[in-house]
């Protein structure tokens, strides 16, 4: 049997309403806490100010740091380290998609260091503990809420990498499907895309063992079920429910097996074009599942099996086409800037990452090129790119 560790959130909460435990939860570990979201979360207003009387209940004073982009910097991570020191701060609550919880992670985790968050990015060890850290997603995508890294980038080498270690797990995630009701079509379409990329290279990573299979089987079978539901009818709560659920399970997957090669290109692409993370591993998707087929012909029809597809690997790629295009994920990468004089500046980081580390087919820089020529052509999912 393969070896295995389990990475996880200490403590895991799901549920609908599950949020209105958070003051007292939150209680637990001390008086004040950071509220950490996205730029725009105070403008949606009602989750903000309903979080905030839940822990002035419970006798916390609440901080906000509404500060976070779509890309969040380690600049981003400074400031809400200052935050958090200023307001004498215990614990950190991270709302929002994975950005916000990226950026809550890793201030709890780096609060106690002098160390400037650059060390860290650049890969200097986390050797000790942090302050508690409390997730609530308001998407069903990244599954940061249990995982042990934070994604940030850096604006002035326009580089996209992650800080790793045990003290960017949270100590709790609340995952309240409720949350997510307020999520734009397009942004549930891009998370749950985001959600399902995981669960599948979860599924077929090199890391993989017969725990993470599990989560990554169901939790392809239930975004599967409610991508599409979710996305047309975004009041549906079993349907959000389901998503939110998918999400977790591929999160704690990709935490134990990590990923592959989406990712791993999804980074610098990210960083370079400023494309929003599931949008990038939407359009990536088709293009590195056939360039994988013949490595994880196997896994693809099991994954195929499962969702109702028959048993051909075949079945599962144009299925994964087919749904980009009914999520309106048509665009390619040309559309946002990608020509052939970048190549290079986005190899080189693709090779490095441990995503692509862990993709099932080994890539090399040649494979690459080749991948990023026919995705910088073809504009719609149903097409072919050229498999090397």
């Amino acid at each position: 049997m393969t070896n295995f560790t389990l990475r996880s959130a200490r403590q895991i909460i799901f549920g609908s309403g599950t949020r209105r435990q958070l003051g007292e939860r939150a209680a637990a570990f001390g008086t004040r806490a950071l509220l950490v979201c996205g730029m725009g979360a105070p403008q949606r207003g009602e989750t903000i100010v309903e979080l905030t009387d839940l822990l002035h209940d419970s006798g916390l004073t609440a901080t906000l740091f509404a500060e976070v982009e779509a890309e969040p910097s380690i600049d981003t991570v400074e400031r809400g380290r200052e935050a958090f020191r200023t307001g004498n701060c215990d614990v950190v609550v991270a709302l929002g998609g994975g950005s916000a919880m990226d950026v809550g992670k890793a201030v709890g985790a780096l609060s106690r260091w002098s160390e400037p968050v650059s060390h860290f990015f650049a890969g200097g060890e986390i050797r000790f503990p942090g302050h508690p850290i409390l997730a609530l997603p308001t998407t069903s995508g990244t599954g940061a809420e249990v995982t042990p890294n934070s994604v940030l980038s850096d604006t002035a080498t326009q580089c996209k990498a992650s800080i790793r270690g045990h003290s960017l797990l949270p100590e709790m995630a609340i995952v309240d499907p409720e949350l997510t009701f307020s999520l734009p079509p397009a942004q549930t379409a891009w998370s749950g895309v985001d959600a399902l990329t995981q669960a599948i290279e979860a599924y077929t990573s090199t890391g993989a063992s017969v725990f993470s299979d599990l989560l990554a089987l169901e939790a392809t079978t239930r975004i599967a079920a409610s991508l599409k539901s979710a996305y047309l009818s975004g009041d549906d709560l079993a349907v959000r429910e389901n998503m939110a659920l998918g999400s977790l399970f591929a999160g704690l997957a990709l935490a134990s097996a990590r990923l592959g090669l989406v990712h791993g290109l999804a980074h610098p692409l990210g960083a370079l074009y400023h494309i929003p993370h599931g949008q990038v591993c939407g359009i990536l998707l088709p293009h590195v599942m056939e360039f994988n087929l013949e490595s994880c012909r196997q896994k693809y029809g099991l994954l195929a099996e499962a969702i109702g597809l028959g048993t051909k690997a075949e079945a599962l790629l144009q299925w994964v086409r087919d749904l980009n295009c009914e999520l309106g994920i048509i665009k390619s990468l040309a559309d946002f800037g990608l020509q052939e004089d970048d190549f290079d500046r986005i190899i080189a980081p693709t090779l490095d990452s441990g995503s692509t580390k862990h993709n099932p087919r080994a890539v090399t820089a040649q494979h690459l090129r080749d991948l990023l020529a026919a995705m910088t052509q073809a504009s719609d999912p149903t097409e072919h790119s050229a498999r090397r």
